[in-house]
């Protein structure tokens, strides 16, 4: 099937939000509205970010299967955020129907130690308008919706952390993804 396009190898300076171009600078600066929850999500000023790109959903793309991004860091207790994702949609997204753009689905809930599976009636979709910035714990379970409509769906993505030098190397490894080609 058409699955959502794996996104290339982040095409933004990872660890480094001046390396954004103008189009993108407004969405990362230190004023930007959601950076004061991002801190306060993260319990530090220091905040660091760890991976960036865009995600692109085309026309015909699937539903993704549930996941999660990351991993508690301790099995034996719950903790709290290491790791915060922070998705920007390009466009407006739609709410599920016969032509949706597919937004994210989240399970709410999900980020907490022992309680990570997929349950439908936790699980909410978010339509919001192009550029409006959607925090979660990267803990939390979701899928993108299968991409209905007849354009793409490009979602800006920013990984955040509060742990100096932690990196992903499962979800960031440059072995998992693929080139997208000629669109």
């Amino acid at each position: 099937g058409r699955g959502p396009s794996p996104p290339t190898p982040p095409f933004l300076p990872q660890r480094d939000e001046r390396g954004f171009s103008t189009k993108f600078e407004a969405l990362v600066a230190d004023d930007a509205d959601w950076k004061p929850v991002l801190k306060a999500v993260l319990g530090t000023d220091d905040v660091e970010l760890i991976a960036s790109g865009v995600f692109l959903a085309m026309p015909g793309a699937e539903t993704q299967a549930y996941h999660t991004d990351g991993v508690h860091l301790d099995l034996r207790r719950h903790a709290k955020p290491h790791a915060v994702n922070v998705f920007v949609p390009l466009v407006d997204l739609t709410p599920p129907s016969p032509r949706s753009n597919g937004p994210t689905e989240f399970c709410l809930g999900s980020q907490i130690l022992g309680k990570d599976a997929w349950v439908k009636d936790k699980c909410e979709a978010f339509a919001p308008k192009a550029g409006t910035a959607i925090l979660f714990d990267y803990r939390v379970g979701h899928r993108g919706l299968a991409n209905k409509s007849d354009a793409p769906r490009p979602t800006l993505y920013l990984t955040y952390t509060n742990k100096p030098g932690w990196t992903d190397k499962s979800n960031f490894s440059k072995a998992r993804f693929q080139k997208l080609g000629d669109l």
